[in-house]
């Protein structure tokens, strides 16, 4: 089959038992040339999973628990590199939602060994929506069950993206949630297709400790 990003022929060969469908054949959807572009976390800060030495808190998750924030544990797959920051490009901006695909085992698997009650997408503002039409991460977890149980609050159209750090965070509760529920004793699992700052993802880890959940944690495919 062909290379989803360059469309070159990544020679995947099927095994003998793949071929007779005795074990599900699972494609490779990158040829060898583009995964290597890609750079795995290897070791992370316990709070963020920012790429680094040693898994101790990182000045940016220091400083998140003095403004009185749970950690949110966070798991990230891939370095935000070049590779990353091209697909996303491609992926969200060029609105190629084929793409979805590259990476979507690998992060279901990953969220299936956190053991969640509850997996919770960030969502998109509606003006995305009609831009885009997608929500990025849902389609990346494509397959994987989850709730709708935060939305953009009216009026929040910018992308992240477009905004600074400071900027970022500076800005004030951008979710809420889309009905009242009780969340009491529940473990969320959040996912987001990109960690930045982290604003996002406490903003939302914020309204669903309100809700009575009793543990946020937070994933995303890149850091």
């Amino acid at each position: 089959m062909n290379c989803q990003l360059c469309q070159t022929n990544s020679n995947h060969r099927l095994s003998l038992l793949q071929t007779f469908n005795v074990i599900k054949n699972q494609k490779k959807q990158l040829c060898q040339t583009c995964e290597l572009t890609f750079t795995l976390i290897t070791v992370g800060c316990l709070g963020c999973g920012r790429q680094q030495k040693t898994n101790q808190l990182c000045h940016d998750c220091y400083r998140w628990q003095q403004t009185g924030k749970k950690l949110l544990n966070h798991t990230a797959l891939y370095q935000y590199n070049d590779a990353m920051r091209q697909f996303m490009q491609q992926y969200k901006f060029n609105g190629d939602y084929d793409l979805r695909v590259i990476f979507n085992r690998v992060l279901n698997q990953q969220i299936n060994t956190l053991n969640a009650d509850i997996i919770v997408p960030i969502p998109v503002s509606e003006h995305t929506m009609k831009t885009r039409g997608f929500n990025q991460t849902i389609g990346l977890i494509e397959g994987m069950a989850y709730e709708h149980l935060l939305k953009v609050s009216a009026g929040q159209k910018s992308h992240q993206s477009q905004f600074n750090r400071k900027i970022r965070m500076m800005r004030k509760q951008p979710f809420s949630m889309m009905k009242q529920i009780s969340l009491e004793g529940k473990e969320i699992l959040l996912v987001d297709d990109v960690y930045t700052t982290g604003n996002t993802l406490y903003h939302a880890a914020e309204l669903l400790y309100e809700c009575g959940a009793q543990n946020v944690r937070s994933i995303s495919l890149s850091r």
